[in-house]
């Protein structure tokens, strides 16, 4: 079976969670098929880590099914937020937007949370 490949896009703080969650159902439903997740928390999504408290277990266990969550580091300066807050785990890019399109590119198909 041919690898699917999904970026989840998360712009929106009040949708992480979701995100997070419709990440983690779609490594389930993949079993034991090829797969790859990339999470891209850009725009406001990225004020969750001014609280992330409430998210560190759900974001351990998207990381388990081997998501890579990615933070936009241009949000982080637009929202005053230090790279500190990027929990371990997480990634930064530089524009967040940029990262989405070449993942299109490479075959990552879009989904917004």
């Amino acid at each position: 079976m041919k690898e699917l490949k999904l970026v989840m896009h998360i712009p929106d703080s009040s949708r992480f969670e979701a995100g997070l969650k419709q990440s983690r159902n779609f490594a389930l439903a993949m079993e034991d098929k090829p797969y790859q997740i990339r999470i891209l928390v850009n725009f406001e999504g990225i004020t969750v880590l001014n609280n992330f408290t409430p998210y560190e277990e759900l974001f351990k266990e998207v990381l388990n099914y081997k998501a890579e969550v990615y933070f936009c580091a241009n949000a982080l300066k637009g929202f005053n937020i230090p790279p500190e807050k990027v929990p371990p785990g997480g990634k930064i890019v530089s524009a967040g937007i940029v990262a989405l399109v070449k993942w299109q590119e490479e075959g990552f198909k879009y989904v917004r949370a």
